[in-house]
């Protein structure tokens, strides 16, 4: 009888023994260095283009530069670098100061954003009157 007790003993205290070798340490995690930003200066815009002091200037992929080449868009469009559009329907246009075109093809000028502001403005100042009753 003392030599069964014996003897699972050993085996229980083998099996432990066993168990602790196997499990392994985890590994020790250092802090992840965020990835560096890149930080505009001044204004950012969609991707697209638009006319600035005389240039046409395209963003693509969060990257800005001066258009060089004439560019195609998705409905047939096509942008020269001196800011003229001719339309997939034909018809010309040319990009003046502020003047803003996706690159799907839609254009929005610079009156159309100061009419959008005005508009948002006058909606954020009709939201604070409600706010003040």
């Amino acid at each position: 009888m003392k030599l069964l007790i014996t003897l699972v003993a050993a085996l229980l205290l083998g099996g432990t023994v066993a168990a602790q070798a196997q499990t392994k340490t985890p590994p020790v995690r250092r802090g992840a260095q965020p990835k560096a930003r890149v930080v505009s200066k001044g204004e950012t815009m969609k991707d697209g283009f638009l006319m600035k002091d005389g240039k046409v200037l395209e963003t693509r992929n969060a990257h800005t530069g001066a258009l060089s080449a004439e560019s195609a868009l998705v409905n047939g469009t096509k942008v020269q670098p001196d800011g003229t559009i001719m339309m997939a329907d034909g018809t010309t246009v040319r990009l003046q100061e502020g003047d803003y075109m996706s690159l799907t093809g839609r254009m929005t000028t610079r009156a159309m954003k100061a009419e959008q502001d005005s508009l948002l403005q006058l909606q954020v100042q009709k939201a604070k009157a409600k706010k003040k009753r």
